[in-house]
């Protein structure tokens, strides 16, 4: 019998772990090679599975480990890692940031909503601690990061060399058994590619021993009171600044050996593992992507005008979306601003996705909240709805700030029914800070000058900067409160430090939903609202006492009072309404709901009103709006489809007209489950049109235009293309309020497809009559 010597035991481990090796390949090839409603057993007919996509094939490998510590490489479409020799990792320092592991991250502020790029007050400069940082509850074995769309990036440098950067994943400073017998002590990993403008990059790790204060262990570098070393380093050929859309970084970590994994346009893979020097697998619970200079706390520099996206993915086990943390942890940076509130996605890879840019817009938060215009309420969970109270009430109350508004009569701009913010006020940590439209800045009950580019610091570590008519408060968490002074009113936006976190008040969804509203006392209220619901219960319910107003010191606080009846815009003379209208049109304002808050701002409050809905998203939901309460004419004539129904096609068909033998529509709305119309400025597609009045005209948002089919044929249809299958409330059809009273026959039919249809609603004769 031969001898069980250590080599051989050695031999059949690898031939074994080989052995696994090949059984997931075989595996991950079976599952992505046989097609839809195939078995491995009972193939489907098509003689030729279809092959991965470059797209799946990278997912797959990314998460495929390597055969063994070291350095390898990976082509489309081979799933295997193939063998590479290792090269040494360059000679840099990619530090932490500045002020060591203690301080927390400090965001200054920048210029709100407009085009331009930014200059006057700092702006938040990503890197060197200022970044948005991807967090979970349990532990991380992996993460991704890429940028999936660059925009206007034309060139890059890096100390004055073209395409000179870094790629970064970065852990958050952990617990590490390195530590042991050193106070103080963490450990800090970074996964990098280096990318030095000239010759040839590389990907590797970078392990830091942060605050060890005493020699460092053999093999370190010291660095200060720390101490770092490189894993080994696998050869990436060098990538322009061109390719960064191409480009992605991922870092996976286990009890024994760690990787980096380097994708570059063409579908090439790069990988190098080493030891799991640090025990980062244990305690890997935050994780920032960026790219920065090219090590030495150097900056990437874009040309003007660049803004791109960056996406971190979590690979943690589960389907959450991470949480969102305003900080970052490495000492490089580059030359974009952190801007906007950040994205998150859940599911089979769950990110979060945030903005970075030299172009001016939004200052940034993991999530933001406002009240605009007269007055138009959108929550941290994007629930929207319209609030004309007059008072003092809760915005919002976190752990860290509380930010209260006050609300008074429109009745000196001319509209007395209205309701616009008169101040708002925040107190954030020790400090108070009141911005007030008759008042400027009163800080802890003072009125204080701030010159436009202005910063005042508070000794709590808050901050205030003025940049023309904004002013922005900042507390060291990366919460913030905006406010932008307009003739005779305010906006005001409210920014999370991160998120998701325990908040209340009229900017805040019951906790955990983002489909009801809570009052102060916790009882929870599903949306749509009514206005009695709205007002006398929820409303109230965030009233401030006098005895607990923060925005007293603004002298302008007014009677409680409730509104009895709405302020709607299709409720304004009707040329001012249509040429309110038309400003929010030129200006790409097409959502439902939004579009008739901006009708409205614009004719009370003047043409710049519209400023604040250029480019915002749409509403995730609405709880109170004119789409809510419906309109007042009774020319509407709403249908309400099935339960459950979830169609992208909705079509009408007519049989029948009491007018003449034809089919007409001045307005087709299809409203989801919260009342919002999804068809407005949709694609439409009609069976025929009589000249002159087109089929878009029944969706263009203006109830005097309108389609009219050729007369003398029936049936006639009209169909909208929502653009995706969402789950529907009902259908309306308005004709011009002017018109005569009629009757029209149809049904209502829906398709996921636009081949296939369902009756949804079946035939029937629908009464028409003029307004009132």
């Amino acid at each position: 019998m031969p001898t069980d010597t250590p080599s051989a035991r050695t031999r059949r481990r690898l031939h074994r772990v080989l052995g696994l090796v090949a059984a997931v390949v075989a595996a991950l090839v079976t599952t992505m090679l046989i097609p839809p409603g195939a078995t491995a057993d009972a193939p489907a007919s098509s003689p030729s599975p279809a092959p991965m996509t470059s797209q799946q094939w990278h997912s797959a490998m990314t998460q495929l480990a390597t055969p063994a510590k070291g350095c390898f490489t990976a082509a489309y479409p081979a799933l295997a890692w193939q063998s590479a020799a290792c090269t040494t990792a360059p000679d840099r320092r990619y530090a932490p940031k500045s002020g060591g592991t203690a301080d927390a991250p400090r965001l200054p502020a920048v210029a709100g909503k407009g085009v331009g790029t930014i200059a006057g007050p700092v702006p938040y400069l990503v890197g060197n601690g200022i970044d948005f940082s991807a967090g979970v509850s349990g532990v991380l074995n992996g993460a991704t990061g890429s940028f999936p769309t660059v925009s206007g990036v034309t060139g890059e440098t890096g100390g004055g060399v073209p395409n000179s950067y870094s790629l970064q994943l970065n852990s958050a400073p952990f617990a590490s058994p390195i530590c042991a017998g050193h106070p103080g002590c963490q450990g800090w990993e970074q996964f990098i590619f280096s990318n030095p403008g000239v010759g040839t990059s590389a990907a590797f790790i970078q392990f830091w021993i942060l605050n060890y204060f005493t020699t460092c262990p053999a093999g370190w570098s010291t660095y200060l009171s720390d101490c770092y070393r490189n894993g080994s380093a696998v050869a990436v050929p060098s990538q322009p600044i061109a390719n960064l859309a191409s480009l992605s970084l991922s870092g996976n970590v286990t009890a024994s050996l760690d990787t980096v994994v380097m994708s570059t346009a063409g579908g090439s893979l790069s990988a190098s593992t080493t030891d799991s020097t640090l025990g980062l697998s244990a305690n890997w619970n935050a994780v920032e992507f960026m790219i920065g200079g090219n090590g030495g706390g150097s900056q990437a520099t874009f040309n003007p005008g660049s803004t791109i996206t960056v996406k971190t993915v979590t690979h943690d086990g589960t389907t959450n979306a991470p949480t969102c943390l305003t900080e970052g942890f490495t000492g490089e940076t580059n030359n974009l601003n952190l801007v906007n509130s950040a994205s998150y996605a859940v599911g089979a890879s769950p990110s979060i996705q945030s903005v970075q840019s030299n172009i001016l817009t939004t200052p940034p938060s993991c999530a933001s909240a406002h009240g605009t215009g007269d007055t138009h309420l959108e929550t941290f969970g994007g629930t929207y709805y319209d609030f004309q109270a007059d008072g003092t009430f809760t915005l919002a109350r976190s752990s860290a700030m509380t930010v209260q508004s006050n609300q008074v009569s429109g009745a000196s701009l001319g509209w007395p029914t209205a309701a616009v913010n008169s101040a708002v006020a925040t107190q954030m940590g020790a400090d108070t800070v009141a911005l007030c439209v008759s008042r400027g800045l009163v800080v802890n009950g003072t009125a204080t000058p701030l010159a436009s580019g202005g910063t005042i610091s508070l000794a709590s570590g808050d901050t205030i900067v003025r940049s023309g008519s904004q002013y922005v408060v900042t507390d060291p968490q990366g919460d913030s409160v905006t406010a932008t002074m307009n003739p005779g009113y305010l906006d005001v936006f409210v920014g999370l430090g991160s998120y998701p976190q325990p908040v209340t008040g009229l900017l805040a969804n019951a906790p955990g939903t983002n489909n009801q509203l809570r009052t102060s006392t916790g009882t929870n209220i599903p949306i749509p609202v009514d206005l009695t619901t709205l007002y006398q219960v929820y409303g109230d319910s965030w009233r401030v006492p006098a005895d607990q107003s923060l925005v007293a010191v603004c002298g302008d606080q007014t009677p409680a009072t409730d509104p009895t009846t709405p302020l709607w815009a299709d409720q304004l003379p009707t040329a001012l309404h249509d040429r309110a209208q038309a400003v929010c049109q030129q200006d790409a304002v097409k959502d439902a709901t939004l579009l008739e808050a901006c009708t409205l701002d614009v004719a009370v409050l003047g043409d710049g009103a519209a400023t604040e809905f250029i480019g915002e998203p749409a509403p995730v939901n609405v709880a109170f709006s004119e789409d809510t309460a419906g309109s007042p004419k009774g020319e509407n004539v709403a249908v309400t489809l099935p339960a459950d129904t979830k169609d992208r096609y909705v079509r009408l068909n007519f049989t029948a007209n009491s007018q003449q033998s034809g089919a007409q529509v001045a307005e087709f709305a299809v409203n989801d489950t919260t009342n919002r119309d999804l068809a407005l400025n949709s694609p439409v597609t009609v069976s025929s049109t009589t000249q002159g009045l087109p089929a878009q005209s029944a969706v263009d948002g203006n109830p005097a235009s309108y389609w009219q089919s050729v007369v003398g044929g029936w049936p006639q249809t009209l169909t909208a293309d929502l653009g995706t299958a969402s789950a529907l409330g009902s259908v309306g059809i308005t004709l011009p309020p002017d018109w005569a009273a009629r009757t029209q026959t149809l049904s209502v039919l829906g398709s996921l497809d636009g081949t296939t249809w369902t009756t949804l609603v079946g035939p029937a004769a629908y009464r028409w009559v003029p307004s009132q």
